[in-house]
């Protein structure tokens, strides 16, 4: 069995129009937040792929990166650079979510890596005809739901916890930003003498008022 199996490349182009909003899928709003980008079609430049609402959208540049990305939503005027290559999963034959985490593994990106078409720098392309001609074995399909969903819970608790942190670290730096600005109008009123410092003595650090 091959990729080309499970897996249908569809390569509709779209010209985006004046006056049409886009949701575009491009490199830089991956690598950013992983958002399509809300634009205007007089603001996009270029041709790009239609994106089908329930799709894998696989990079072929510079594929040790993995930008690989879900897609199962209904928005309107979903679009992609062409940089990404639209793919539709046959569902009959393999779990969604398996054959995402089948195209992320490390074996099919290590196979591509040594199979680009354009080796120059590092705008290293594969070939979308090698890339759907890989051969592949899939498990039964049971098999593949159970996996494919231990692999997706796993990752949706680690991007929660990654939320979590990123919203700490702001939290933190707000009060820390806080606690400069209040120390710094105590120092300028002068009052100092009600300020707490640190006697730091061999017998350890000790709190007392400042003369």
């Amino acid at each position: 069995m091959k990729l080309k199996d499970i897996v249908t490349f569809v390569s509709k182009s779209v010209v985006p129009q004046n006056g049409t909003t886009y949701n575009l899928y491009s490199l830089p709003s991956f690598d950013e937040n992983k958002s399509a980008e809300v634009l205007d079609g007089a603001e996009i430049q270029s041709n790009k792929y239609d994106v089908p609402n329930k799709c894998i959208l696989f990079n072929k540049l510079n594929v040790r990166f993995k930008r690989v990305w879900r897609i199962n939503n209904s928005d309107s005027n979903k679009i992609a650079s062409t940089e990404f290559l639209p793919l539709v999963v046959n569902e009959d034959v393999v779990d969604y979510q398996y054959c995402y985490y089948l195209l992320i593994s490390d074996e099919i990106t290590n196979y591509l890596c040594g199979q680009n078409s354009n080796t120059s720098g590092s705008h290293k392309r594969i070939d979308p005809q090698n890339f759907l001609n890989i051969d592949i074995h899939l498990p039964k399909m049971p098999i593949q739901k159970t996996i494919g969903k231990t692999l997706s819970d796993i990752d949706s608790k680690i991007e929660l916890n990654k939320r979590i942190n990123d919203n700490l670290r702001a939290s933190r730096a707000q009060s820390q930003t806080q606690f400069e600005l209040c120390r710094g109008a105590a120092v300028n009123a002068d009052v100092s003498p009600n300020l707490l410092t640190l006697d730091r003595s061999s017998r350890g650090a000790k709190v007392r008022h400042a003369a």
